[in-house]
């Protein structure tokens, strides 16, 4: 069976991996054969290189996947499904953006364009689910895929506080809450912080000038592989995600899965990953003074801390492709 995956696939320019370069290989390895655009970095080649892939490949797929965010490449998704359309080429829409309900209320017809036609749309996370199911019946829950044998369970000491934020250096994800966050723990107490993550917007520089104002104890590793950062995450005892927007991030997951309680704001999906107070602390969005309460409270706590991330790894061992697979092949094959 012949797919065509339309995405970004930036990885190799310095931007953190996404859902594509892990879903697709892992449908390979399935048996299917995966065709990919795009990995250009320039906009508007990447544009032109989605489109040529769609005019090129289109007819001779079984399905055409479309990685779906709520940000301007949304228009790419336009874009590919209505030349599916034209072409009468099945296509599935698989749903990332933490901003995509807002896009289903401003612009319900452009919505509808797209997804009411579509063969399937795959929601990873219950948030986006609970959106798009009521509008779009054929719209159904696949997760993000964890291979969970390569994430070794640490359980962690939280009374020393060394924490842990990995993520794309952007305001999306607002590394600086992290970094306030350190601050005010540093003032009561010792307490590192650890920043991985691609830096495409060149903040690097205006991070660690925040940093060393407030005094914060941070290293900065810049982006790392998977192996890397997992082994940098041996020597951290909690995980925060400052996110402002997000679905179901593969960070917080992998978090998850290797042992490390998880501070969240508590935005998008989060919710639906997360459950406050048993496999992870939700706090408001942008609120310094909450989440620093919440890693308190874990230091506070470590015993409750402890069962907290054996919870949480319990519940994120349902990612494991193993599992997701079966829905996958279900979806392509029926």
């Amino acid at each position: 069976m012949k797919l065509l995956y339309i995405g970004n696939k930036l990885s190799k320019h310095n931007r953190g991996q996404t859902v594509m370069e892990s879903l697709g290989p892992d449908l390979e390895q399935e048996g299917f054969t995966v065709r990919y655009a795009s990995d250009k970095k320039n906009l508007l080649w990447r544009f032109l290189d989605i489109v040529g892939a769609v005019l090129r490949h289109a007819r001779n797929s079984d399905y055409v996947l479309i990685d779906t965010y709520s940000t301007w490449s949304f228009y790419y998704v336009v874009v590919t499904a209505t030349l599916c359309r034209l072409f009468q080429v099945p296509y599935i829409p698989i749903l990332h953006g933490g901003h995509l309900p807002q896009r289903l209320q401003r612009w319900p017809r452009l919505s509808r364009w797209v997804f009411a036609h579509a063969n399937a749309n795959v929601a990873p996370s219950g948030y986006l689910y609970a959106a798009f199911k009521p509008l779009f019946s054929q719209t159904m829950a696949i997760p993000n895929a964890i291979p969970i044998q390569e994430y070794t369970y640490q359980p962690r000491d939280t009374r020393s506080l060394h924490l842990l934020w990995v993520r794309s250096l952007v305001p999306l994800y607002h590394p600086e809450m992290a970094l306030r966050v350190c601050a005010a723990l540093q003032r009561h107490q010792p307490c590192t912080l650890t920043i991985i993550g691609p830096d495409p917007q060149q903040r690097q520089p205006e991070l660690e000038a925040l940093a060393k104002e407030m005094g914060v104890s941070v290293t900065f590793t810049g982006k790392l592989t998977k192996a890397e950062w997992h082994q940098r995450a041996t020597s951290s005892t909690i995980f925060l995600n400052t996110t402002r927007a997000d679905n179901t991030p593969v960070s917080v997951i992998e978090a998850m899965a290797l042992g490390l309680p998880v501070v969240s704001t508590d935005v998008g999906g989060l919710p639906y990953l997360i459950s406050h107070d048993e496999t992870g602390l939700l706090v408001p969005s942008e609120d310094v003074q909450a989440m620093t309460e919440a890693v308190l409270h874990l230091q506070q706590h470590p015993d409750k801390a402890q069962k907290m991330a054996e919870k949480a790894r319990t519940h994120v061992e349902k990612f494991d492709w193993s599992v997701v697979k079966e829905a996958w092949i279900k979806l392509l094959k029926s």
